[in-house]
């Protein structure tokens, strides 16, 4: 299976070097192939400048017309995304921004982003874990109830390692352009990105982090889980 081989070169780029990168998805186990709708980063350092527009789609990824290929998909699909190895504490998340006429015309910067998936601490286990034992990869649901459109689909790993020092969290961030069928309307909260993340923020920087700080109680950047409908 494509997302088996995908594993086992992921896995071989992480030996080399914890950052990490966004390189493919799949849409109900489809790909439209190796870095194909992703705008993908000029390298895999991690952003740290929460007031930067790099904290929307990377560097360079609010860049305009994007270059990138829509990919089709519908409201409630599957999709998997994969992303080189990292050993570093942190959660994965999921936001939307749209519908858009045309994603590759759509920034991101400003408000207008959902939360529609975020996995932490579960189980004793981060999700960096969880992604590193499927091979890199990391499977949810659009949710049901978007309106039809374009959208910029963002996924965030955030490393905590080293977020016990202020200005310390390191954010890995990849978008891919969707074109989504849907029957519904909008979904709320939203959020503004850069505005919504501040280098304050109790789940950014953590002092305590590797002396009495309890995982169970971590929520990731970005909100709640929004309702679309």
């Amino acid at each position: 299976m494509l997302i088996q081989s995908l594993a086992i070169a992921t896995s071989l780029i992480a030996t080399a070097a914890a950052h990490q990168n966004l390189h493919q998805f799949w849409v109900n186990g489809v790909s439209p192939g190796y870095e194909i709708g992703i705008r993908r980063a000029p390298n895999n350092n991690p952003v740290t400048d929460l007031k930067s527009n790099d904290i929307v789609c990377n560097v360079g990824g609010d860049k305009v017309p994007s270059g990138v290929q829509t990919v089709p998909a519908k409201e409630g699909d599957s999709i998997t995304v994969a992303w080189d190895l990292s050993t570093h504490s942190g959660p994965i998340t999921h936001f939307l921004y749209g519908p858009v006429d045309d994603a590759s015309m759509a920034s991101g910067v400003g408000a207008g982003w959902a939360k529609i998936d975020e996995r932490d601490y579960v189980d004793g286990h981060w999700a960096n874990e969880v992604v590193e034992d499927a091979g890199g990869n990391y499977t949810f649901k659009l949710p049901t109830g978007l309106k039809s459109g374009d959208y910029l689909l963002r996924s965030e790993m955030l490393a905590l390692h080293v977020a016990n020092t202020a200005g310390g969290a390191q954010f890995y961030i990849g978008c891919m352009q969707l074109k989504i069928t849907g029957k519904g309307g909008n979904c709320s909260p939203t959020i503004s990105l850069p505005g919504a993340y501040k280098p304050e923020d109790k789940n950014i920087y953590i002092p305590n982090f590797y002396y009495g700080f309890d995982p169970t109680t971590y929520s990731a950047p970005g909100g709640a889980i929004a309702t679309c409908k």
